[in-house]
């Protein structure tokens, strides 16, 4: 099954905004419908027609949090409806109430347990603290490590360029595909195993494919 997993922002009332993002490296996380959320760049590009799916998603035991992730609800009913597929409902996962290795080590066990073998896996790390977005990161590893035939298709990450002024109508958005460090992690780990006496050289190879 096709998992999505994302960490709700924390923008206060009135401060999540939607864009339009533009796709990065990846022409399936083009979406013509704006959002707030990255992870639904994703959802769009991968889930097909009829098609069953979930999503996790991180999400801090505050007003602001519970509200936000009550939006992405909305927005991905509204997504499926267009892409006449099933919406499930989210599944929430307690985000760290500090930001202490165990209280992320706890999330990333969360994370593993909700994989099964067979699973494919998609990531958003646009919003969360920088601990959090490795804790997902490591739990998506770790995952397509131990799951039998897990797979890892897409990392997005979500940026909102603020270069042409303070006026949030000029700002734009860009949806990248963060795959290959995940990719390029797993090379690096299997160059060292093998004791590569190049592995810049290697690596550049793998790059340029």
């Amino acid at each position: 099954m096709k998992k999505f997993i994302t960490v709700i922002p924390l923008q206060v009332q009135g401060q999540l905004r939607q864009y339009y993002y533009q796709a990065v490296g990846n022409r399936r996380l083009q979406m013509d419908r704006t959002t707030s959320f990255p992870i639904l760049t994703a959802v769009n590009g991968y889930v097909e027609q009829g098609e069953t799916f979930r999503l996790l998603a991180i999400v801090a035991d505050s007003e602001d949090g519970r509200r936000n992730c009550a939006a992405l609800q909305n927005e991905l009913e509204e997504l499926c409806k267009a892409k006449n597929c099933p919406c499930p409902t989210i599944d929430v996962i307690a985000a760290p109430s500090d930001e202490r290795v165990v209280s992320h080590v706890a999330v990333f066990q969360k994370l593993i347990d909700c994989v099964e073998d067979d699973d494919e896996l998609f990531a958003c790390i646009t919003y969360g603290t920088k601990p959090l977005s490795q804790a997902v990161l490591l739990a998506v590893q770790y995952a397509y490590r131990i799951k039998k035939n897990a797979s890892i298709s897409c990392v997005v990450y979500g940026q909102i360029d603020r270069s042409k002024g303070r006026n949030p109508e000029s700002w734009t958005a860009q949806a990248y595909d963060e795959t290959a460090l995940l990719q390029l992690g797993e090379v690096v780990r299997v160059l060292a195993e093998r004791g590569a006496t190049d592995p810049k050289a290697a690596i550049n190879t793998i790059l340029s494919l």
